[in-house]
């Protein structure tokens, strides 16, 4: 048996996340003794991908400047190991390999290019410990969204989509211009038509990452983030509804100054949130739970 301080570095399309735990090796196996430090950094890694899908300097060196600060605080607090993980924007990036090696050049964190399902089943380890049923799990990032289907045993069902806050602002929503919503609507409901098939199943609708946490502590009206407080908080379709008015009601600078909204996510949120409603309306649901343990745990106790 070890233990030791581990961290696990998340490289989304919206924003970067960094999280400290206590772990211990046992039987090849790792286990969460005490989670350390969380802090999620904005990026907007997606708005700097270009017509050829590289990603331009400026978002790089954005980029490497985080994981340098998050570098310097997981050696601060005495982590000897620290993995990195890449999605969407890196993922699907023309120069994803110059990425990579500039990060471990300049910071020393090793960075790990992940599939879609690989980053759904992380995610679902990470959650699925909460719930005792079945669960849908969604995970709306900025550049895809995964839905896994399952429970604490057993993974049925597991896909990414191309659907994302980012990725569905850019293309229909430029310059805070929301003529296209409708457009947006029928869009997301095309490309992710096929989970209509656990319509009407017995499960417990999951979602996790800034887009359902946000909407959480906007509709609470929450100063300072409360992740105690937005752990397992049942957001309803009427909540979520409510949240939309405002948002389409202010424009971007005005959305900026939202309590419980963070300014880096006023751009993207109503896409975001156009995704969880068409999920919502799809499956003949009308709440979400939502969890703060997600793919940075499913990390922590799968990456080696």
């Amino acid at each position: 048996m070890k233990k030791y301080i581990k961290g696990i570095i998340d490289i989304g399309t919206n924003s970067c996340r960094l999280f400290l735990a206590e772990v211990e090796e046992k039987n090849n196996k790792i286990e969460i003794l005490k989670k350390i430090y969380k802090e999620t950094r904005i990026t907007k890694l997606g708005n700097f991908i270009q017509s050829d899908t590289s990603i331009a300097k400026e978002g790089i060196d954005k980029l490497i400047s985080i994981i340098k600060y998050f570098k310097n605080i997981s050696d601060e607090l005495k982590c000897e190991k620290i993995i990195g993980f890449a999605t969407s924007a890196i993922r699907e990036s023309k120069n994803k390999e110059e990425i990579i090696k500039e990060i471990l050049d300049t910071t020393e964190v090793e960075v790990r290019v992940i599939s879609g399902s690989q980053e759904g089943e992380m995610t679902f380890a990470g959650t699925s410990t909460e719930f005792k049923d079945d669960i849908l799990l969604m995970d709306i990032g900025g550049g895809s969204t995964e839905f896994i289907y399952g429970n604490g045993n057993k993974i049925e069902y597991v896909k990414s989509f191309k659907v994302g806050a980012v990725r569905e602002t850019k293309k229909f929503f430029l310059n805070d211009d929301y003529r296209k919503l409708e457009e947006c609507r029928e869009s997301v409901i095309e490309r992710i038509g096929e989970i209509e098939k656990f319509r009407g199943r017995d499960f417990v609708f999951v979602g996790v990452a800034g887009t359902v946490t946000t909407n959480v502590s906007v509709y609470e009206k929450m100063k300072e983030y409360d992740s105690d407080k937005v752990h397992l908080f049942t957001l309803t379709k009427e909540m979520l509804e409510e949240n939309m008015k405002k948002y389409l009601s202010l424009n971007l600078e005005e959305r900026m100054k939202m309590i419980g909204l963070q300014p880096e996510r006023g751009e993207n949120i109503i896409a975001g949130t156009t995704i969880i409603l068409e999920v919502m309306e799809m499956l003949n649901l009308d709440r979400i739970v939502v969890s703060e343990c997600d793919g940075l745990e499913g990390a922590m106790i799968n990456l080696k």
